[in-house]
């Protein structure tokens, strides 16, 4: 956007030129054309207004363009970790069935030693795990997918340095 407004600034500066001074009022008037300088001024003013907004349309126009293709990256990306999770639950299940007494839950708070749900002490936010499998109302396994489907274990509270 900014480069396409950076190319459009040479003719502004054209435009400025044409703008009424003495140098071309004095040559308007040996011309002998009638011309006032208020209409010639509010001709330039036209001129340069609508140069301005074909400007604005065309960065407009590019702006809805961007942000159309991060639309559908991030749907992609929301499309991606959905197939994550869904992998990694099956492989769960395989490997935790149900009939074992294994239970797996998807998006558990992270909590402390005492149950209570973690919270961030900089941000105050609390964070989710992905799946967390347990057994006999004590924690098996806990599990945070991260990009390109890696898994990685979760203690029952981290550290803030580790954010």
């Amino acid at each position: 956007m900014i480069e396409s407004l950076a190319k459009e600034i040479p003719k502004f500066q054209d435009k400025l030129k044409d703008l009424p001074n003495e140098a071309n009022m004095k040559e308007l008037a040996e011309t002998k054309v009638p011309v006032n300088p208020l209409e010639y001024s509010l001709g330039t003013i036209e001129n340069q207004s609508l140069e301005s907004l074909k400007i604005q349309n065309k960065c407009a126009a590019e702006s809805n363009v961007a942000n159309e293709a991060k639309a559908e990256q991030i749907e992609k990306n929301r499309e991606d970790g959905k197939n994550r999770e869904d992998v990694a639950h099956e492989e769960l299940k395989k490997e935790y069935p149900d009939l074992e007494g294994y239970k797996i839950e998807r998006e558990q708070y992270l909590r402390d030693k005492n149950g209570n749900i973690f919270k961030d002490t900089v941000t105050g936010e609390a964070r989710r795990i992905d799946f967390v499998v347990t057994k006999d109302g004590k924690i098996v396994k806990s599990i945070c997918l991260v990009r390109g489907g890696e898994e990685v274990e979760k203690m029952s509270k981290l550290p803030d340095g580790n954010r």
